[in-house]
């Protein structure tokens, strides 16, 4: 049961806020009918001299079908299996069966789409055993089992769609057998390489202990290197590090001198690959500081981005074009911060916007939600969000910037995340 406990742990950490209760049935639907086709229509007969020819009539219309409301196919993982909702919104099918390796275990516990075509990868966690690494075609089909005898977790698709990224956890039944860390496996099959391995901990005196963990969070645009949150293996502390996934070296981001420390909240690289975005925090607060800071790759400066209000907490920020989006909770007194007397404050975001330079955040709705994960279109034009005031019954909505009602897409309990398919 260590494995699972592991697996359990390693979700809370990902997700940041775990969901109980007993797991849901997944509801199914149908797959969506095609759209009537019309009937071609026909050259009409040339007419004799003595027919009239008749008047003109206009050319039959196909149906249309319902213009999709999202940007790509998501991917919800739910009770342990994957979900696929159509662009519509509405349309939804469970594409997986696995059956889980006990009663109350969840059978899918990380997945990843790959950007290029579609394909996902997805880890069974195993009870007592080494879980699977199974790779399927878009619509689930094609299942290929990639790995059966590793500890594999949090698989990461590269961009070219050719490499997995995946963690390796330490074989607890036959010690020594596998280095845990992180690792790079062909998508198509084939023996995995290590790219970095775990730091063991070797002083108990250290403050935060000497060893550390990693899990890769994000690809770099060109594929080179790899946003890692490094965890410690001694006490609840985390911080980001860019990993060059040729090499292993890593650099961790912040500033110990001047006391600012990365925070493992979510992080992005710029487009170009030169500027990482970031929190900053406390690792044993709940919140991160207010703020966001930049970090330059090839320079390795660190600069705070000049956003007011300067107490605003900002999460999951997204880049695009010449424009930051990110969801945006003020502390105007409606969405408290921490303080001694409430550690763990629920906070209620707001999809917001401000120029890639800097300046005020705009508010891009008048609703805000409280969530513990949030998966940004593109483009900027909108937001998965997952949360919801119910602790048993994660909403999966979708929020727009042009004002839109929210789309309520899903909901259920143990749901961990979500992702696009390719569009």
């Amino acid at each position: 049961m260590k494995h699972l406990r592991q697996a359990t742990l390693l979700i809370a950490l990902v997700v940041l806020t775990a969901c109980t209760g007993p797991s849901a049935a997944v509801p199914t639907a149908a797959p969506p009918t095609g759209a009537p086709t019309a009937a071609l229509p026909t050259a009409p007969a040339t007419a004799s001299p003595a027919e009239a020819t008749p008047a003109p009539q206009p050319a039959p219309t196909a149906p249309q079908p319902t213009a999709g409301i999202l940007p790509a196919p998501l991917y919800v993982l739910a009770g342990g299996q994957i979900v696929r909702i159509e662009r519509d919104g509405v349309t939804r099918k469970q594409i997986t069966d696995e059956p889980p390796s006990a009663p109350d275990a969840l059978a899918i516990v990380w997945f990843d789409v790959s950007p290029v075509d579609g394909t996902i990868v997805y880890v069974v966690q195993g009870v007592g055993a080494p879980s699977l690494l199974v790779r399927t075609a878009a619509d689930g089909s094609n299942r290929t089992v990639l790995s059966d005898n590793l500890y594999i977790t949090s698989p990461l698709i590269s961009p070219d769609g050719t490499t997995i990224a995946v963690g390796v956890s330490e074989d607890y039944e036959r010690p020594g057998s596998q280095t845990p860390g992180i690792y790079a496996l062909p998508i198509a099959g084939g023996t995995p390489r290590l790219i970095l391995a775990d730091i063991p901990a070797t002083d108990p005196t250290t403050e935060g202990g000497d060893g550390r963990g990693f899990t890769a969070v994000a690809w770099s645009p060109d594929g080179t290197k790899l946003l890692a949150n490094a965890y410690s293996l001694s006490v609840e502390l985390c911080e980001l590090a860019i990993v060059d996934v040729a090499s292993g070296d890593q650099v961790y981001l912040g500033d110990r001198t001047a006391n600012l420390q990365s925070a493992c909240t979510p992080a992005i690289w710029s487009p170009d690959g030169r500027t990482v975005l970031f929190n900053t925090g406390d690792p044993g607060l709940a919140l991160p500081d207010s703020g966001i800071w930049r970090y330059d790759v090839s320079g390795g400066s660190i600069s705070s981005l000049p956003v007011k209000p300067d107490n605003a907490i900002v999460y999951a920020p997204h880049i695009a074009g010449d424009t930051l989006y990110a969801l945006v909770a003020s502390t105007d007194g409606t969405n408290p911060v921490y303080t001694p007397a409430d550690p763990q404050p629920v906070l209620s975001y707001a999809l917001s916007s401000v120029p890639l330079t800097g300046g005020t955040w705009t508010a891009l709705r008048n609703d805000t939600h409280s969530l513990f994960s949030a998966l940004w279109a593109p483009d900027g034009s909108g937001v998965v969000v997952m949360g919801g005031d119910d602790p048993i019954n994660t909403k999966v909505l979708w929020l727009t910037g042009d004002g839109s009602p929210a789309v309520e897409l899903y909901t259920g309990t143990d749901l961990y995340a979500v992702r696009w398919g390719a569009p």
